[in-house]
């Protein structure tokens, strides 16, 4: 199998992505596998994302927010350059609800791409994969700009993290 330039860059970024910012950090979601057009994620039961506190019952929103963040994320994998893919539509089948106090599961694949569309499918379960909790179709967009690309994302959340970034330099400062 030959090297994945691009795989190589696209998994540790999106593995910090998930797991250190926005609701994957707040989720405690990881990223356990990332192959071109593949993403298998695992999000850890806890009580934050219950929706029913009598039975512990997983809410709804946090399966459909799971689904469309894999999806997201393999639809990205299958770009020429790292960029945004924003969702266009997703269309969520709910199986069964989630068990209290278990992991779930989550795999998404591209499965087809158009000129400016990428297309993933994405199933959710929790001990067998044959039992899912839930499936969905997506859509994403194939976004090519400049101003919206993955690295100027990127370098903006690397410059919040920096205290010594948040002023800027004057000319004193840049010749020290």
């Amino acid at each position: 199998m030959a090297f994945d330039m691009t795989m190589a860059l696209y998994r540790p970024a999106l593995r910090y992505a998930l797991q250190h910012n926005g609701h994957g950090a707040a989720l405690g979601i990881t990223l356990d596998r990332l192959e071109r057009g593949e993403t298998y994620l695992t999000l850890p039961y806890s009580e934050a994302i219950v929706g029913n506190p009598i039975t512990g019952v997983v809410h709804g929103g946090t399966i459909v927010s799971l689904l469309d963040t894999a999806c997201g994320c393999a639809a990205m994998t299958i770009l020429k350059r790292p960029s945004v893919t924003p969702t266009m539509d997703l269309r969520l089948d709910y199986m069964r609800p989630a068990q209290p106090h278990k992991p779930i599961h989550v795999e998404a694949r591209v499965y087809r791409q158009s000129s400016n569309v990428i297309f993933c499918r994405g199933l959710a379960w929790q001990d067998d994969k044959e039992s899912p909790i839930a499936h969905c179709v997506a859509n994403f967009m194939k976004v090519d700009s400049t101003s919206i690309q993955f690295r100027s994302i990127a370098a903006k959340k690397l410059r919040r993290l920096l205290p010594w970034s948040q002023r800027p330099l004057n000319r004193e400062d840049a010749n020290r």
